[in-house]
């Protein structure tokens, strides 16, 4: 079997919005061997946490009042099963998968903490901001542009906060800086927001 068509699968056909699915996944895994060229890290273990740890909150798979972590572990434990990992590397995998949002602890191996980082990255600066108004009306956290920005907003100030790498600290700074710029911008060209 070919885990990686697999997981492509699983994630094209989950219902999963552009800004949240295959390419998030794909930004997410390369930042994360981008952060950490020093460390020897499980490519297969970072790649398959990367590509299932939000299949929990896509369209078919989510279930209600069920946090999409936990919900993307089990079917991440139920795929896994049908391939011959060895128990510690599934360990890994799905530890990675239930410790990667910014609310959560960093998980046990370098794999969790890279993941994590690059996912919590992945909602700052100009790909943050992108993600953000992209989910306009479709999130239903962000139902108008002003809660994009607000939302945008908190980010930037919470958000770099989380990242527990140095690597990651130093990019975070970076895309932090990206979004003030654009809000600040954004703010001057319509009376402090009113005509957005």
């Amino acid at each position: 079997m070919d885990i990686s068509k697999d997981l492509f699968n699983i994630i094209n056909q989950s219902g999963a919005h552009p800004a949240l699915g295959w390419k998030h996944c794909q930004r997410v895994y390369h930042l994360a061997k981008e952060l950490s060229p020093h460390l020897a890290l499980d490519d297969e273990v970072l790649f398959i946490a990367a590509m299932l740890h939000d299949a929990g909150k896509y369209p078919v798979y989510a279930l209600a009042n069920v946090d999409h972590t936990l919900r993307s572990k089990g079917i991440a434990m139920n795929l896994l099963k049908s391939y011959s990992l060895e128990q510690t590397r599934i360990a890994m995998i799905l530890d990675a998968i239930e410790c990667h949002m910014y609310y959560s602890e960093p998980g046990g191996s370098d794999e969790a903490v890279y993941l994590r980082d690059s996912n919590i990255l992945d909602s700052l600066g100009n790909i943050g901001l992108m993600k953000f108004f992209s989910l306009v009306g479709q999130d239903e956290l962000i139902t108008s542009p002003e809660e994009a920005l607000s939302r945008a907003q908190t980010f930037a100030e919470a958000l770099p906060k989380k990242v527990s790498t140095k690597s990651g600290r130093r990019l975070a700074v970076k895309r932090r800086e990206e979004m003030l710029r654009f809000l600040s911008g954004l703010k001057r060209q319509s009376a402090e927001y009113a005509w957005i």
